[in-house]
C-alpha cells in the first residue's frame, strides 16, 4: 500500500473542527454545528413520509453533496475557507431540502385553499399520465362514491394519489419553503441556529436566502452580496456558498440515490420519477475534481435518455454561468477558475446516439414565430388591429373602475344593497360612474402618404415593469400573479377580456413600430417605441412627461392607401358617394373606413368611445346601458323585463349574460348578432339555428373567460367552447318563451295580422308534444290563426291528389297522417319546385291503405318529427320512406307490412346500395337499422363511427350483429350452427357490451337477455336473407326460360 492510498481527503467538517478548536472566538459555529447535525437528521428522516416515490432526500443526500464540493474545492482551497463560509457551507448542504419536510396541519390548510384547487385542476392536464391520473380520480372521488360506482379500494388509491399531489405541489416551492424555515430559526423543528443568540441573526437570515436559490436561476445568485462580515472577525461570502450549494446539489447524481424498496411498499410511481429513477442507475463513469468534470451514462430507453440529457444540459448551463462570473462569485483569495466540463458521454443502450435522435423536439424559431403571429395564419384581417388596441384599452378602464370601487370612491352610486362587491352586478351601478372612463380613437394627418391613428384610455396605465411583462408575448395580463388575483377579485362582467397577450402585436399587421405614451398611478411617465420582430424587435422605453394625468396612449402609422371593402350605406359608402373628391378632401376614405369598423366592432362597449378626425369629433359611440335593468322583475337567475312587441330584455345573473329577445312575425331568417363584452364576434351554431326559426337575438357574453371562449384572434366562438354557450343560449330563449307565452297567446280582441303571425311563430319554436298542448290550451286564439299546408289526400276513385289543409287540422288528425321523410330527393333544384307527381304516382301503384300524406316540406320541418309510430318503405323508383310521427317518444315504432321489415334487414347485409337506399349513410362491413318495437332489449341511444346505416331521424338503433364477411362466410351453414358461429364470435361478445353501455334505459335489461334477443334477431336475419336467395333464384329460372 503506498503513501499516497492512505492519505484521506480534506473534509469541511474536519476544518471547520480545526479552526474552532484553535480559536476559541469560533467556537460556537462548531457547537451549533454538531447540535443541529443530529437533530437535522431526524427533521429530514421524514421527507421520505410524504416523497416516497422519490429518489433519497434524506442525510445521505446532504453528506453526498457535501462531498461534491469538497472533490470540486480540493484541500488548498477548503484550507483558505474562512470559518463563517465552511460553518455555511455545512449548514446549507444539510438545510437546503428542509422545506420537503411538510407539516399535516399546513397540508390540511392548504387542501382547502383556492390555490391548491387550482392546482389539482391544473394536474389533470400533466405531462405525467400517472400524475394527470391520479388528479382526476381525485377531483371525480365525489361523484364516484355519490354515484356508487365499484371503487371498493378507494382508500388506497386515494392515499397513493393524495400522496403523489401533496408531493408535487410542495417539491415546486420547497426551496422557498426551506429558506422560509430557516429563517424562522428553525422554530418549528427545535432547531437552535444561532445557539441562544450568540451566532447573529442576519447570518441565519442570510442562510435562509442562499438556501431559496438553489432551484432558482442562476443570475439570481448575483443578487446576493459578493462580501459580508462573518461570524467575527472574518468574512462570508454569499455568492459563493450558493453556487456551492447548486453545483453540490446537482452532481449528486450516483446510483446510490435511490431506495428500489420504496416502490414495492408505496405501489407504482409516476412515469417521472422511474426516469429519475433510472437516470441515477444508468450513471456509469462520474470524476469531480477542481479541475475537471465527467460523466457518462448508458440508457435504457430514450425517456430516461432525454432525462439524462436535461441533467447535462443543466450541468452545462452552471458551469459556464461559474466560469464567466469566477471573480463576482469566488472568495479573492482562491485562484484558479471553474473546472472544466471534459467527456460527457451519453450512450443508449450500448450505442452513442450520434444524430440525437433520442432527443429530437419540434421546435421553432422566434422570428418564425413572431412571423405567423403578425401574419395572415392568425389575422386574416388587418384592421383587426383596432380591435385588439381598443380592448387593452377597455381593459386598462374595467381595472381601474374595479380599484376606484374598490377605494369607495362610488359608495353613493351604487346600490344600497350590495354588501359583497365581488356580487355586484352592472345595473346597481349608476350609468355615470361607466361614463368617467372612456377610449378616444384620433385620426390625423401623418405625411403624404401615411396617416397616424391615436388610441388613448384613462384606465390603469403603465409602468416600465409592467411594459416589459407585455412585451413578453403570450404573457397575458392574468399571467401576473398578482394582477390574477386582483383579476379573480373582480365581478364576472367586469374581468378584463384579454386573454392572449398577443393584443398589441397585431399592430404589426399594418406598421413596423409603434409607439406607446404611459403613466401609471404614483409611477412617471414613460414612453415606449416598440419594433417589430421582423425588423429588430427592440422596446426602447425612456421616461416621458407627456401624459399628466393617468392613462395611456397608443400611436400607429399606416397608409393612406390601405385596402378595405367597402358596404353599401355605411359611412365610408356615404362619403364618397356625397362628398369625397380624391383631388379636394383633406380626409382620406381610410379615415371612415376606420370609423366604420368602429361601428360594426364596438356597438355597445362598456365605456363610451369618441372618434375624431384630426380635432373634430365626427362620432360617440355610447357605452352600454345597465341601467335600464334595475327595475326589472327578476327570478333567481334572471333579470328581465317585457317590452313592446313581445319582446324581451334579460340579464343572467349566473352567466353575466345580456340578451335582447323579440319574435318575428314569419318563421324565417333574422339578422341575430352576438358580442362578447361588449366586442363583436362570428355567430355561432345557436344563434344560427334561431335564425332560421323566426328568434331575432342580440346577445352579449361578459361573463365567459376569454381565453377559454374565444379563438386565437378573438373574433369567433371556440368549437369546445360551443356547448356551454349553445346552453346560455337555450335557456335564456326558454325563459323567454315561457314568459311571453300568457300575454301573447291568452284570448285578446282585435288582434292585427302582424300578432297572428307573431302567435304561429311562436307555435312553430315547440316540439310536437307542446305545440298539441299549446293548440288545445289556447284553442280560441289560434281559430283566427291561419296557415295553409299541403297533404295528399285520397279520393273517391282512391287516387291521391294535393288537397289545402289548415295546419291546426293536420295537427288534430296526425295520428292517421303518414310523412314523407325523404322529400329531398323529389326536390327538383333546376326548376325550384317539388316532383309531387312521382310521391303520387308510387302510392297510388302500390295501393296503400292509408288516406292522407303530409308533402310540405317546410311543415315537416316545422313539426320536426324525430320519433316514430310507425315505418313504411316503398323501396321503388327513389323510394318512399313514410312514418307516423310518435306522441309519446318512449314507444318504439311498428314496421307496417312485411315488405318494409325485409328491405330493412336485408339492407343490413346488402353490399351496393341501389339508388332508393340514398337513406342509408355509408358502405360499411356492420350496418345499423332503425330501432323497431319487438327488439326493445338491443335497441341503443348510438352507434360506434365506422358503423353505417339507415338515418330514420329516430336516434334509436339496432346494430347488426352480423357483418357482411360474416354472411359471407357462414351462409351456407345451417340455421342453428349459423347463430352459434355468429353468437360465440369475440365481436358479439363486445357488442353486448357497447349495447349493454347504450341500452335506452340504463341498466334495464342484463347482458344476459341483450344475448337472448340477439339471437332471436340473428335467426331473423338468416331466415329473411335464406329467403331472398330462394326468391332470387326463382327469378333467376324464370328469366331464363324461353
Amino acid at each position: 500500500m503506498t503513501t499516497e492510498e492512505l492519505i484521506l481527503p480534506y473534509k469541511l467538517e474536519q476544518h471547520l473542527t480545526e479552526i474552532c478548536n484553535s480559536s476559541a472566538t469560533y467556537k460556537n459555529l462548531l457547537s451549533v454545528w454538531n447540535i443541529n447535525t443530529k437533530m437535522c437528521q431526524d427533521v429530514l428522516n421524514t421527507v421520505v413520509m410524504n416523497y416516497p416515490h422519490y429518489t433519497n432526500h434524506d442525510v445521505s443526500h446532504c453528506e453526498a453533496i457535501i462531498t461534491n464540493i469538497e472533490m470540486l474545492l480540493g484541500e488548498k482551497v477548503i484550507r483558505a475557507l474562512s470559518p463563517t463560509d465552511t460553518w455555511l457551507l455545512l449548514q446549507a448542504a444539510y438545510l437546503h431540502d428542509i422545506g420537503m419536510v411538510i407539516e399535516c396541519k399546513k397540508i390540511e390548510q392548504n387542501w382547502e385553499s383556492k390555490e391548491f384547487q387550482e392546482y389539482l385542476h391544473e394536474m389533470e392536464d400533466s405531462n405525467d399520465d400517472s400524475m394527470a391520473k391520479n388528479a382526476k380520480f381525485i377531483n371525480s372521488l365525489g361523484d364516484k362514491l355519490g354515484k356508487k360506482e365499484n371503487v371498493s379500494s378507494w382508500p388506497v388509491h386515494v392515499r397513493n394519489a393524495v400522496t403523489l399531489l401533496i408531493a408535487e405541489y410542495y417539491r415546486r416551492k420547497h426551496a422557498e419553503t426551506s429558506g422560509s424555515y430557516v429563517k424562522d430559526m428553525g422554530s418549528m423543528f427545535h432547531l437552535d441556529f444561532s445557539f441562544n443568540n450568540l451566532i447573529q441573526e442576519r447570518l441565519i437570515q442570510l442562510l435562509g436566502d442562499i438556501i431559496c436559490l438553489h432551484t432558482q436561476s442562476g443570475r439570481k445568485i448575483l443578487d446576493l452580496d459578493y462580501r459580508t462580515n462573518g461570524f467575527n472577525a472574518d468574512y462570508a461570502h454569499p455568492r459563493f456558498i450558493a453556487q456551492m450549494l447548486r453545483m453540490g446539489d446537482l452532481l449528486d447524481a450516483d446510483n446510490n440515490r435511490f431506495n428500489s424498496t420504496n416502490e414495492f411498499v408505496f405501489g407504482e410511481i409516476p412515469d417521472s420519477s422511474k426516469n429519475h429513477w433510472e437516470k441515477h442507475k444508468s450513471a456509469r463513469h462520474i470524476l469531480i475534481t477542481p479541475d475537471i468534470i465527467e460523466y457518462r451514462a448508458d440508457c435504457e430507453s430514450e425517456q430516461v435518455y432525454r432525462e439524462t440529457r436535461n441533467f447535462l444540459s443543466w450541468l452545462k448551463e452552471e458551469v459556464e454561468f461559474w466560469a464567466l462570473n469566477w471573480k463576482s462569485i469566488m472568495p479573492a483569495n482562491i485562484n484558479g477558475s471553474a473546472p472544466k466540463l471534459g467527456k460527457c458521454e451519453l450512450l443508449l443502450n450500448g450505442v452513442p446516439d450520434i444524430q440525437g435522435l433520442s432527443d429530437l423536439q419540434f421546435s421553432i424559431s422566434p422570428e418564425k414565430a413572431f412571423e405567423i403571429i403578425e401574419g395572415s395564419n392568425l389575422y386574416e384581417d388587418r384592421f383587426v388591429f383596432l380591435r385588439e388596441v381598443i380592448q387593452n384599452a377597455l381593459d386598462a378602464c374595467k381595472v381601474q373602475m374595479w380599484r376606484d370601487l374598490s377605494e369607495g370612491k362610488y359608495k353613493s352610486w351604487i346600490s344600497k344593497d350590495v354588501t359583497n362587491l365581488k356580487e355586484l352586478q352592472p345595473f346597481e351601478i349608476e350609468k355615470g360612474v361607466f361614463n368617467n372612463y372612456g377610449i378616444e380613437v384620433r385620426m390625423y394627418s401623418h405625411d403624404n402618404d401615411h396617416i397616424k391613428v391615436v388610441v388613448k384610455d384613462n384606465g390603469i396605465g403603465l409602468s416600465a415593469q409592467q411594459l416589459k411583462k407585455i412585451c413578453n408575448v403570450g404573457v397575458s395580463y392574468s399571467g401576473d400573479k398578482e394582477r390574477k388575483e386582483e383579476i379573480e377579485s373582480m365581478p364576472l362582467w367586469l374581468r378584463p377580456t384579454a386573454g392572449f397577450g398577443i393584443g398589441l402585436q397585431s399592430i404589426f399587421l399594418v406598421t413596423k413600430e409603434f409607439e406607446i405614451y404611459s403613466k401609471a398611478a404614483g409611477e412617471d411617465g414613460i414612453y415606449a417605441k416598440v419594433t417589430s420582430r421582423r425588423k429588430n424587435g427592440y422596446v426602447q422605453v425612456t421616461k416621458s412627461d407627456k401624459l399628466k394625468y393617468q392613462g395611456t396612449e397608443i400611436h400607429i402609422v399606416i397608409p393612406r392607401n390601405f385596402n378595405f371593402s367597402i358596404k353599401v350605406a355605411n359611412n365610408t359608402y356615404n362619403y364618397i358617394e356625397t362628398e369625397y373628391d380624391p383631388f379636394t378632401n383633406k380626409e382620406d376614405t381610410v379615415y371612415y373606413a376606420i370609423w366604420d369598423r368602429l361601428r360594426t366592432t364596438m356597438e355597445k362597449p362598456y365605456f363610451p368611445m369618441t372618434v375624431f378626425f384630426t380635432d373634430d369629433i365626427v362620432d360617440t359611440i355610447d357605452g352600454e346601458c345597465f341601467e335600464e335593468l334595475n327595475d326589472c322583475a327578476e327570478n333567481e337567475r334572471y333579470m328581465f323585463r317585457i317590452l313592446p312587441d313581445y319582446g324581451m330584455e334579460l340579464w343572467d345573473k349566473q352567466t353575466c349574460t345580456k340578451a335582447y329577445i323579440t319574435l318575428g312575425d314569419t318563421y324565417n331568417e333574422m339578422g341575430n348578432h352576438c358580442f362578447f363584452k361588449g366586442m363583436s364576434v362570428e355567430k355561432t351554431a345557436a344563434l344560427l339555428y334561431f335564425e332560421g326559426n323566426g328568434i331575432f337575438l342580440n346577445i352579449d357574453f361578459y361573463g365567459l373567460d376569454t381565453k377559454e371562449t374565444l379563438s386565437f384572434d378573438r373574433k369567433r366562438i371556440k368549437k369546445e367552447a360551443m356547448d356551454g354557450v349553445w346552453k346560455i343560449i337555450n335557456s335564456a330563449i326558454d325563459f323567454y318563451l315561457a314568459e311571453i307565452e300568457e300575454p301573447l297567446l291568452m284570448e285578446k280582441e282585435n288582434r292585427n295580422d302582424r300578432e297572428n303571425d307573431q302567435i304561429y311563430v311562436y307555435w312553430c319554436m315547440f316540439p310536437l308534444k307542446k305545440k298539441i298542448r299549446l293548440l288545445e290550451k289556447y284553442g280560441k286564439t289560434f281559430q283566427k290563426v291561419e296557415r295553409t299546408i299541403d297533404i295528399l289526400v285520397r279520393g273517391t276513385e282512391n287516387q291521391f291528389s294535393i288537397q289545402p289543409y289548415d295546419f291546426k287540422k293536420v295537427i288534430a288528425e296526425l295520428k292517421q297522417i303518414w310523412i314523407v321523410h325523404n322529400l329531398d330527393v323529389y326536390i327538383e333544384y333546376d326548376h325550384e319546385r317539388m316532383d309531387i307527381d312521382s310521391i303520387t304516382s308510387l302510392l297510388n301503384k302500390n295501393k296503400v291503405l292509408f288516406s292522407m300524406v303530409l308533402v310540405d316540406e317546410k311543415f315537416i320541418d316545422i313539426l320536426g318529427c324525430r320519433f316514430w309510430k310507425e315505418i313504411m318503405v316503398i323501396p321503388e323508383g327513389r323510394g318512399l320512406y313514410l312514418g307516423i310521427p310518435a306522441i309519446d317518444e318512449k314507444e318504439l315504432p311498428v314496421v307496417s307490412d312485411e315488405g318494409t321489415r325485409q328491405y330493412l334487414i336485408k339492407n343490413l347485409l346488402r353490399k351496393r346500395r341501389s339508388r332508393t337506399a340514398y337513406m342509408f349513410s355509408g358502405i360499411s362491413t356492420r350496418q345499423y337499422t332503425i330501432g323497431i318495437r319487438g327488439y326493445e332489449a338491443i335497441c341503443t341511444t348510438q352507434v360506434p363511427l365506422g358503423t353505417g346505416g339507415v338515418r330514420y331521424s329516430d336516434g334509436r338503433y339496432i346494430i347488426s350483429p352480423i357483418t357482411i364477411k360474416q354472411w359471407d362466410n357462414n351462409k351456407h351453414l345451417e340455421e342453428d350452427k349459423f347463430v352459434e358461429a355468429v353468437c360465440s364470435c369475440k365481436e358479439l361478445s363486445n357488442l353486448l357490451n357497447y349495447v349493454y353501455e347504450h341500452q335506452l334505459e340504463a341498466g334495464k335489461y342484463s347482458k344476459q337477455k341483450i344475448k337472448e334477443e340477439y339471437e332471436r334477431f340473428t335467426r331473423e336475419i338468416y331466415r329473411i336473407m335464406k329467403e331472398d336467395e330462394v326468391n332470387n333464384e326463382h327469378e333467376k329460372n324464370d328469366h331464363s326460360l324461353p
